[in-house]
């Protein structure tokens, strides 16, 4: 129910914002619709479904939806960068997923009634999502009546009319998709004959030679391989080539860091605030909270937990003595001895923490609490009845031993300044608490330190010295050859975009490289970028390769044909000579030493064997011996990284029991069919993706 406050007291110009965009995309989807005077229908068009055109306003408004619903959700204002591409990609795919399953749905007929959609709601049948929003967190349990009262209420909310509209469509389109997917399970039944020939499969287990004769016995060098061999493996595999459209590019970054003279003057800045901040009639907290680029820090630390930059000085300064300037983690700064305190280094506490509905209301009731304390009842027995704190309030409230600065300022304060046996009350973020001091540790030293702290950052001169850089690099690089001599002239470092694909949004460490991205789809290759800047980085690339959407072309792939070229002729050679080798004995070793090769055996190998040993993984060398009689010598048989021959020497019975067989055939059918069946829909439609154009 925490969820539903959150959304009523957060949510309320984010929904007006959502129906100004509503509002706006209408408007504008008029204004670029086909025929309009600004563009033609297809420059508006961020997808193309199976003949389904998808404006980019449909798509936008789908997005700034998903994006304040989740806003909603988080209980933010705004979502981070990642984020916002998370929520971008899963638009993408639900927009993908409900055109191309919408389409089947309707034809077969499929969908959610409303007594069904009731059922998820207030029925026997409770979606997970309406179990997160009004189920108790404590319990469990699903709160019924305040499902039906935000329901029948929503009309007068427009934050939670919003929200139930989205949730309504997100339950109905998984129950959609969940009635096709469970058609399709129904019709993967498992056979009889499947089920008879697997047991009969793993009803034995084999112990057996075998010769094995590896591919690298052969040298390539002897390996003729024609271009005509090569094209023609290429087509009769070229399923096996396809891809998506690429860019292969290198780009070069001139990085934006404070200079040696940035660094001199933050050190000579700090250096003359210095006598200010060690004058003892200056309030140091006062002075750092004014000055500081970080917050004062009043917590105590033992001298062990301070840097070690000034450990030495703490542990024998006096009160307002100070150290520095001195450099840490890029800043630099000084620090002053504010206090020194002695302070239990851990304490055990137990509480009662009190959310009611007021703040007024909640101290009343810890008031009211303390006094039944005082009065001899038991405290565990109060924070089992009255802790909203439902981890600790099982044990009584007993948070255990924690040390400082693990819990929050206002409960930390009160166990590490009172004393053993107190019973005070203090108020947090998380309501009031009623807290017990049980025990403390003996009180050790420990010191209060304002620190004052300037960071080194880029001046304006550093940046427009780098930026001039940048940009002379480019006036003088035209072409790649270019590119390539200004980089070693210059002793730059190349780094490598390989691969990159047209919606991609991660390029190496750089930040936010969409735009360099959206450059290559548009260049030819030799072509050098403009001057980009993402964030303390200026990029410039050079396109090295385009790679277009269909089949890989012979060249790209040639290597991997050639070596699969080259394993189907040796395992042909390889074959041809065990078979004369065959014809020539009936013995094992023979055969091996003609072979050049050494008889190994396996035992207790089943249909299910991973690997054997000597072999590692060949799964045609496990079917060939469990299904090998006994004693003869098998055909020669092509591996993968080698031809086999095998003997079986005994067989023995594995009893076999059935149920677990089916039920594990069942579960291969069936397992990934949801992945599986959107994969295969995809597969098979014609979809034009263009949001590269657009974001």
């Amino acid at each position: 129910m925490a969820t539903l406050q959150k959304i009523r007291t957060k949510g309320g110009p984010i929904v007006v914002a959502v129906i100004f965009i509503a509002l706006l995309a209408f408007i504008l989807s008029d204004f670029l619709s086909p025929g309009s005077m600004l563009f033609g229908g297809s420059q508006n068009e961020v997808a193309n479904i199976n003949g389904t055109s998808i404006s980019i306003m449909e798509f936008h408004e789908l997005l700034t939806k998903n994006e304040e619903f989740r806003k909603l959700n988080q209980n933010v204002g705004s979502l981070t960068e990642d984020e916002v591409y998370q929520v971008r990609d899963m638009t993408w795919n639900q927009l993908l997923n409900q055109t191309l399953l919408n389409a089947i749905i309707k034809r077969l007929g499929i969908s959610v009634t409303s007594e069904e959609l009731m059922d998820m709601v207030t029925g026997n049948n409770i979606h997970p999502f309406m179990r997160q929003l009004f189920g108790n967190p404590q319990t469990g349990d699903y709160d019924k009546d305040q499902a039906i009262n935000f329901l029948q209420n929503k009309n007068n909310d427009q934050v939670a009319f919003f929200y139930w509209n989205v949730l309504e469509e997100q339950i109905i389109n998984e129950r959609l998709q969940n009635k096709y997917v469970n058609l399709i399970k129904k019709g993967m039944y498992v056979t009889n004959a499947w089920i008879e020939d697997e047991i009969e499969n793993r009803s034995k287990s084999v112990n057996f030679d075998y010769v094995l004769a590896r591919y690298t016995t052969i040298p390539d060098s002897i390996i003729i391989i024609s271009e005509e061999e090569i094209k023609a493996y290429h087509l009769e595999n070229k399923e096996q080539y396809k891809q998506e459209a690429t860019r292969d590019f290198e780009y070069i970054t001139f990085d934006v860091v404070p200079s040696d003279q940035d660094r001199q003057n933050t050190h000579e800045t700090i250096l003359k605030m210095k006598p200010d901040f060690s004058n003892p009639e200056t309030n140091a907290i006062q002075f750092v909270l004014l000055n500081s680029e970080e917050p004062f820090d009043d917590r105590n630390y033992k001298a062990s937990e301070l840097s070690a930059q000034i450990e030495h000085f703490i542990i024998n300064a006096q009160i307002d003595d100070v150290f520095g300037p001195y450099l840490e983690s890029e800043a630099y700064k000084l620090s002053r001895l504010v206090a020194i305190n002695m302070v239990p280094d851990s304490v055990k506490a137990r509480h009662i923490l009190i959310q009611g509905e007021t703040l007024e209301e909640s101290n009343q009731i810890a008031d009211s609490l303390m006094n039944l304390v005082r009065r001899g009842v038991d405290f565990g027995m109060l924070a089992i009845t009255n802790s909203a704190d439902q981890g600790s309030a099982i044990n009584g409230g007993d948070l255990g031993w924690f040390v400082e600065g693990q819990m929050v300022k206002p409960f930390n304060d009160a166990c590490f300044l009172g004393k053993a046996g107190d019973l005070v009350s203090v108020e947090s973020q998380f309501g009031v608490h009623v807290i017990n001091i049980q025990e403390q540790t003996r009180p050790i030293p420990k010191y209060q330190v304002a620190t004052l702290e300037r960071k080194i950052t880029t001046s304006s001169k550093t940046y427009q010295d780098v930026y001039s850089n940048a940009t002379q690099f480019k006036a003088n690089t035209n072409n790649a050859e270019m590119f390539n001599e200004a980089v070693v002239e210059q002793n730059l470092v190349k780094r490598f975009g390989r691969q990159v694909r047209e919606n991609e949004r991660r390029v190496g460490a750089l930040e936010s490289p969409r735009e360099m991205v959206k450059w290559a789809f548009d260049a030819k290759v030799g072509d050098v970028s403009p001057v980009f800047e993402f964030g303390n980085q200026f990029v410039i690339a050079l396109l090295t390769e385009v790679a277009e959407e269909g089949y890989t072309l012979v060249e790209s792939v040639r290597q991997r044909i050639e070596r699969e070229i080259m394993n189907i002729k040796k395992a042909e050679m390889l074959i041809a000579q065990f078979e004369t080798a065959i014809a020539e004995s009936a013995d094992m070793s023979e055969i091996a030493e003609k072979m050049d090769a050494t008889v190994q055996n396996a035992e207790n190998i089943t249909f299910a064997s991973f690997s054997v040993p000597g072999a590692g993984s060949e799964p045609v060398l496990v079917s060939l011996a469990v299904n090998s009689p006994i004693d003869e010598i098998s055909k020669p048989l092509k591996g993968n990284n080698a031809v086999f021959i095998v003997q079986v020497t005994s067989e023995q019975p594995v009893e076999v029991q059935p149920d677990p067989v089916i039920m594990q055939l069942t579960n291969t059918a069936t397992q990934g069919i949801d992945h599986q069946m959107m994969e295969t829909i995809k597969k098979n439609a014609k979809i034009k993706d263009n949001r590269a154009r657009f974001y």
